[in-house]
């Protein structure tokens, strides 16, 4: 005799085998039974069945979302999370009560974390300023929600409250500007990069470190060792070049102005040393072409050389086939 299974067995099934494959970490298998679920419940006759379909449908949304980790699926879960009923306790395998409302403005905050590009300290001076505006926006969205930690921080990794994340957000996006501006602005990059220390408490040390050395760098004021202009900001505006510095140069000149000499190099500022550099890289070519010019007048001798050689070379063949003859 052959069984069939109702709407609601097959319901339960598939609803426990999601519940199953989410508890083994296997979230590919736990959006196809909950998807499964769903394609149950939606076409149902049962409307004690049907009414049920929003909440299989947003599992399966939801672990797509943990999956993907993209603002696009983010949103779709927090869409489809709204549609429930307020007083729905969802099972998301974790110690504490969940519910709907505090879920969905939790989505949409995952939304906006996974949609900011990554921060890389060694990259930063190729970041734009949409991306510091960028994580201005969403910083400003975290701090409005407090000290609190998300619900979710064990399943997202992040294990801090949302406010110490929106901090730190707007310390990136000070870097971000005062790196833009170092060249033109050393004394206001000094203040921007002040107040990005400020936020950057629980940052990583690699970050803080960046930021405390371009304060000190930018607040190191000289004069240039060719032009003697004064000039603020050591690696921006001026460089040191090796030259050779003995104790006379040393002890005569290192007082004229601090950081003058740094290591047996002097200062220079970057108007004399791109004229310098230009001047030189002018020179090189100049001797370059030069040198492949003789090269070039060279080879045409020596080709010469060879083809009144090899013309001799034939004659004395010719010559010597004839006496034979």
């Amino acid at each position: 005799m052959i069984f069939f299974k109702s709407d609601i067995e097959k319901f339960n099934d598939s609803m426990s085998k999601g519940f199953s494959d989410r508890n083994k970490g296997n979230l590919e298998g736990a959006v196809r039974n909950f998807l499964q679920a769903y394609e149950v419940a939606s076409k149902s006759r049962d409307p004690s069945l049907t009414s049920k379909a929003d909440i299989p449908l947003f599992y399966a949304l939801f672990y797509d979302a943990l999956i993907k980790k993209t603002p696009e699926s983010f949103k779709k879960a927090a869409d489809q999370c709204r549609k429930l009923d307020p007083s729905t306790e969802l099972d998301l395998g974790l110690a504490s009560k969940v519910y709907p409302q505090d879920l969905t403005r939790e989505l949409e905050l995952l939304a906006e974390l996974s949609g900011l590009p990554s921060f890389d300290i060694g990259k930063v001076k190729s970041m734009d300023m949409s991306i510091a505006e960028k994580y201005e926006n969403v910083a400003n969205i975290l701090l409005a929600e407090g000290a609190r930690r998300l619900i979710l921080e064990d399943l997202v990794g992040l294990h801090e409250p949302l406010n110490v994340i929106g901090f730190r957000l707007l310390g990136y996006a000070r870097i971000i500007r005062a790196v833009k501006i170092e060249e033109n602005e050393p004394s206001k990059a000094i203040e921007i990069y002040s107040e990005a220390l400020a936020f950057l408490q629980q940052a990583t040390p690699e970050v803080r470190e960046f930021v405390n050395e371009r304060i000190t760098k930018l607040g190191k004021s000289t004069k240039c060792w060719v032009c003697h202009r004064e000039i603020q900001g050591e690696e921006v505006n001026y460089i040191y070049l090796p030259a050779s510095v003995n104790e006379y140069v040393k002890s005569r000149y290192d007082k004229d102005a601090p950081y003058l000499i740094s290591d047996g190099k002097i200062a220079v500022c970057r108007v004399c040393y791109t004229m310098i550099r230009d001047l030189s890289d002018k020179i090189s070519k100049y001797y370059y072409d030069l040198a492949i010019k003789e090269m070039r007048l060279m080879e045409e001798r020596i080709n010469a050389r060879i083809r009144e050689l090899q013309a001799r070379i034939d004659l004395m063949r010719t010559t010597i086939r004839f006496e034979r003859k």
